[in-house]
């Protein structure tokens, strides 16, 4: 395989953002203006539990991720619409045919045992990345066995791409490893290292206590963007939801992060607590029902295009997902900065998709059924085993038999559908979801060269004008240049429909009123939530249990 058909796209870590100074005065509630105070406990529930905190290894594990994005930092981090922002590089120029990157590192920084970071360390964590036998996420060794870095001097790296790929600024989110602690381990041993309970880097946070129950967490007074105003976290882990909530309401803790797997009444049980505040982010990520354009009927824009007329995806989200998801009407997540607001959208309308069936030659038979030519319109949808996504196939199902397509829905375990069903594009329509991950680039997802196989261009979608679109998008690091064009790939993308959008994945976090100065953006992982921890303060300070 070609070192250009390797070219992945990879989720990185979000960081936190630049810092307020944290001190505070106020004599009673509502009796004048109030600032971060410093110090006081927080304690969050976190339903799993900890493997290895090593930034290398976080896509084994959420929690270990969580506990990552607060104790290390990266060159990069994520702004809250997405851009990428400086961290421990104070700055980066690009070179002219977009392949080299310069970062300059930021000077003065310490890692949490009081040793100082240079570029040695970003050396270090790359050279652990592009090692033969890294033992953490297979794509994300083969994305930086591209990458040639090299430092000059003390506090500038340089990276080489083989071609321009817009998105690496945030690939270089990634926690950077102090190379004084783990100097000489081989890829197996920095797998097992004890580092791994025990880490030390530059984050918010310093990570004092780990194990089975509960993590403990101390600010880091010396950290680059400002010391957090709350002294000390605490995370409680826990097996399952249950006792999580139990905790919450009974105050052990004070907040509960909800993934996509609590149910929907967790929710409902915990917006009627008085002492909580719901916070509500979209994920950067949609489910969509994927449509195969290489399939007659499907190739046709016009069908397409009834198809999402007939669908009453408003009634989805608010009778299935009620406060767990948005409506989808756009590729582009709305909040991240490649969005653009005017986009041609499509509202239940079945009357307009019998019409364009119509048009297109479809007539209803004696069964009820849409013909055309002796051929009846039939559709086969399959969805993995998950209860949530077969009951959302059954209401598409259902639906689409309201306008005469003979639908049907067949459910598979996950591991099979992607093997026999996905990968080798043996399908007519999927439910299934798609993570776009710290970048907006959605080469590959739509671009022709990713139809094959290998690719995860599911639906076989092929547009020239597009492929344009998106190839130019993903190699000129002009932000605003990204932007019109991302802003003509929308554009094509709802006129031509070459899958039906259905939702926006919401993750809420319920948080006790008293903790303060929590600003969420897209959600880029569940992680993304500690995006400003250090920001936060506690308004009176309590005694943890």
């Amino acid at each position: 395989m070609s070192r250009r058909s390797r070219w992945p796209l990879l989720a990185g870590l979000v960081l936190a953002i630049v810092s307020l100074s944290a001190l505070w005065y106020a004599t009673r509630e509502g009796s004048g203006p109030q600032v971060p105070a410093h110090g006081g406990l927080y304690v969050e529930a976190v339903v799993g539990s900890p493997l290895r905190v090593n930034p290398l290894y976080t896509a084994f594990n959420d929690v270990d991720k969580d506990l990552a994005t607060l104790v290390f930092s990266g060159l990069t981090r994520l702004g809250p619409d997405g851009t990428a922002l400086p961290d421990l590089a104070e700055r980066w120029e690009v070179s002219s045919d977009a392949r080299v990157y310069t970062f300059h590192l930021r000077q003065g920084v310490t890692w949490h045992d009081g040793a100082a970071f240079t570029a040695d360390d970003v050396i270090f964590t790359w050279s652990a990345l592009i090692d033969p036998d890294f033992k953490g996420e297979p794509s994300l060794g083969q994305f930086w066995q591209q990458v040639e870095c090299a430092k000059r001097g003390d506090f500038t790296v340089v990276c080489e791409l083989p071609q321009p790929f817009a998105p690496f600024l945030g690939h270089a989110t990634i926690g950077i490893l102090p190379r004084h602690r783990l100097e000489g381990l081989s890829a197996e041993g920095l797998f097992i290292a004890p580092f791994n309970e025990q880490p030390i880097g530059t984050g918010p946070f310093i990570l004092t206590a780990l194990n089975s129950q509960r993590a403990l967490l101390e600010s880091n007074p010396s950290y680059h963007w400002g010391g957090p105003a709350i002294a000390e976290m605490e995370f409680r882990f826990f097996s399952d939801y249950s006792p999580a909530v139990a905790a919450l309401q009974d105050g052990r803790v004070q907040g509960l992060f909800l993934g996509p797997e609590a149910s929907p009444d967790i929710l409902k049980q915990l917006e009627q607590a008085k002492n909580l505040q719901r916070l509500a982010s979209r994920r950067n990520s949609y489910t969509l029902l994927y449509l195969n354009t290489r399939m007659p009927p499907l190739d046709d824009r016009s069908v397409r295009q009834a198809l999402i007329y007939a669908l009453n995806r408003e009634a989805i989200v608010a009778d299935r997902l009620d406060g767990r998801a948005q409506l989808a009407d756009n590729p582009i997540v709305p909040g991240t900065w490649a969005y653009s607001h005017d986009i041609r959208s499509y509202r239940h309308d079945p009357q307009q998709a019998r019409s364009l069936l119509e048009k297109s030659g479809w007539q209803i038979n004696s069964r009820g059924v849409l013909e055309k030519e002796g051929r009846e319109l039939r559709l086969v949808i399959l969805t993995d085993s998950d209860p949530e996504r077969v009951t959302i196939g059954q209401e598409i199902a259902h639906q689409l038999r309201a306008i005469g397509v003979d639908t049907s829905l067949q459910a598979q375990a996950g591991s099979e559908l992607v093997r026999n069903f996905l990968l080798p594009r043996r399908f007519q329509a999927v439910v299934y979801g798609w993570d776009q991950g710290y970048d907006p680039d959605p080469y590959p997802a739509w671009h022709s060269s990713q139809v094959q196989e290998q690719g995860l261009n599911l639906a076989g979608y092929t547009n020239q004008d597009l492929d344009r679109i998106l190839s130019e998008a993903r190699q000129t690091s002009d932000l605003e240049q990204r932007k019109a064009l991302y802003r003509e790939f929308q554009q094509i993308f709802a006129e031509e429909v070459p899958s039906i959008l259905l939702f926006y994945p919401v993750h809420n976090y319920l948080i006790d009123k008293d903790v303060k100065g929590i600003s969420l953006g897209v959600l880029f992982e569940p992680a993304s939530r500690f995006a400003n921890v250090h920001q936060w303060y506690i308004k009176a300070k309590r005694i943890g249990s």
